[in-house]
């Protein structure tokens, strides 16, 4: 048994590419262990039980999706380059986090009782309240126009985290492509066209910025 496949970081990674092929209902510590060479009682050792490792597998997620957004709040000043980055990340997740993306986000509908509920509940809010204040921010210095900034950041969770359902790596765009073109419509709608000042999409910016965030798995 080597060092790497008993490592928590090991189990966490095949127990999401498990989730993300088969769903969670039909995956079991089994399945994992047996990829790993791995006794089931060395899972339930680090994990306690499935229902655990699938709240350490959200935890996990949901720390790389905040270290890419405060590195990106760290890194640029312009409420609109911070947009552009920000639905960049969304959907690099698909490519570059994608077991963990699949098996976090199709899921979801597993979680909206109990204890990982209300943690994932918690974790949704906050990342939505980053979006909300790069818009907000971005209304009170007159650079964008903008009625509700909540609903206006549920649009940009609705128009990227959805993505699993359609957008495959070997795809015709790449996320880049896709980013962009997502980013132009949105500011179509947000940016006055007469402003001077209007600010089109930086992409290759929002790439550099994203895949420079601590915790990056590309």
């Amino acid at each position: 048994m080597t060092s790497r496949a008993s490592s928590r970081e090991a189990i966490l990674r095949v127990f999401a590419e498990r989730v993300a092929e088969k769903g969670y209902a039909d995956t079991s510590l089994g399945d994992v262990a047996a990829e790993l060479g791995l006794s089931k009682g060395t899972i339930v050792h680090h994990f306690r039980s499935k229902q655990a490792l699938l709240g350490e597998l959200h935890e996990a997620y949901f720390a790389r999706r905040f270290a890419e957004a405060q590195h990106v709040l760290a890194e640029l000043e312009h409420p609109i380059d911070r947009l552009v980055a920000m639905i960049y990340a969304l959907l690099a997740a698909h490519r570059d986090d994608r077991a963990a993306s699949l098996a976090c986000l199709r899921e979801l509908v597993r979680y909206f009782e109990g204890e990982l509920g209300a943690f994932v509940h918690g974790q949704r809010e906050a990342y939505t309240a980053i979006v909300v204040g790069i818009l907000e921010d971005g209304a009170d210095r007159g650079l964008i126009t903008v009625e509700d900034a909540r609903m206006t950041a549920l649009q940009i969770f609705g128009m990227c985290n959805y993505a699993w359902t359609w957008y495959r790596p070997e795809g015709k765009l790449s996320v880049e492509q896709i980013a962009e073109q997502f980013a132009r419509t949105l500011l179509a709608g947000l940016v006055s066209p007469v402003d001077p000042g209007r600010r089109e999409p930086d992409i290759a910016r929002a790439v550099a910025t994203v895949r420079g965030a601590p915790g990056r798995t590309d």
